[in-house]
């Protein structure tokens, strides 16, 4: 018993220097999140994640205002919900969790490297006219859309964009959020809100038959879906599935959020690399807070990183 509680001692305080050091090394001025937990509280007004919240009476929806910084600071307000409108259990996908804001950042920075966003840029022309993209639209599906806020940064570049989730009362929640912004989206851009559960063969058929028009997406992109262990084998096929062998031009982009499993949370994206090459977002393209772009002294990971992954040729 002496020997265990020694031990405990020990432990704990190690654990106790190792957070000193942590707290002492992370920049000032904001506070930080040591494992998981909700978004930490912005500080200037350069960051993604700059969002208030006002509830209704009931406390289960919520109002989220956050901010797309290369839309000019554009605040976008999203319906939220703690629990789930039909079965009252808590919803997830009603939580705009830390790596959505980080995907929408990245999806409309104009630094990003990827063909299929920069292509949808718009310009101005001499008398300041805002003009679109002459070429078909980018079509992008996005699992386990959430409140949808990347679908709607996708949207607002002028993409094709099919928000998904898995349970019901999300969907309706998503084509909410998309219908607050029903009148400001390009014509032919309205983002779509469908059910989609992953690892179903048969709804992703249907998805690429009566969606997409019989072709696969151009981007396939998530964020803050690798959390959950008993998903992960199922949200694999539904990937390859939307980006098959073959589909060369096809790409998989996914925000997430390092948790309390990152040797597992790494090897969901290691299981990609015998058919996709498999490259980490570098950090000057992750939103300019020092946060974002300060690695843990414990595993070096940044604190949400993106993964783009392409098919092998």
């Amino acid at each position: 018993a002496m020997n265990v509680m020694i031990s405990t001692i020990s432990n704990r305080f190690a654990l106790s220097i190792i957070t000193i050091l942590l707290l002492s090394y992370l920049p000032p001025g904001r506070s930080y999140t040591i494992l998981g937990g909700l978004p930490p509280e912005p500080t200037d007004e350069n960051d993604t994640i700059n969002q208030t919240q006002k509830s209704n009476p009931n406390n289960n929806a919520k109002i989220i205002t956050t901010t797309l910084r290369h839309f000019q600071n554009r605040q976008i307000r999203l319906q939220t919900q703690s629990r789930e409108k039909h079965t009252g259990r808590l919803s997830m996908a009603g939580t705009l969790w830390e790596a959505g804001p980080v995907l929408a950042d990245y999806v409309t920075n104009p630094a990003c490297p990827l063909h299929s966003f920069r292509r949808m840029r718009v310009h101005a022309d001499s008398d300041g006219n805002v003009v679109l993209p002459a070429h078909p639209p980018t079509t992008v599906v996005e699992l386990g859309s959430g409140v949808g806020l990347a679908s709607m940064a996708a949207a607002f570049l002028g993409c094709r964009v099919f928000g998904t989730d898995g349970a019901l009362s999300s969907v309706e929640l998503l084509k909410e959020n998309f219908g607050r912004y029903d009148g400001e989206f390009n014509e032919g851009a309205k983002p779509k809100g469908l059910l989609l559960e992953w690892g179903d063969s048969e709804a992703v058929r249907e998805l690429i038959e009566r969606e997409l028009e019989g072709c696969f997406p151009d981007v396939v992109m998530a964020s803050d879906v690798v959390y959950a262990h008993s998903a992960r084998e199922e949200l694999t096929e539904t990937i390859r599935e939307l980006c098959p062998e073959g589909h060369l031009d096809g790409r998989v982009v996914v925000a997430h959020r390092w948790r309390v499993d990152p040797k597992g949370e790494e090897a969901f994206f290691k299981g990609f690399e015998d058919e996709f090459e498999v490259e980490e977002v570098p950090v000057e393209l992750l939103p300019p807070d020092p946060y974002y772009r300060t690695r843990s002294l414990i595993d070096f990971k940044l604190p949400v990183s993106i993964f783009e992954m392409r098919r092998k040729r």
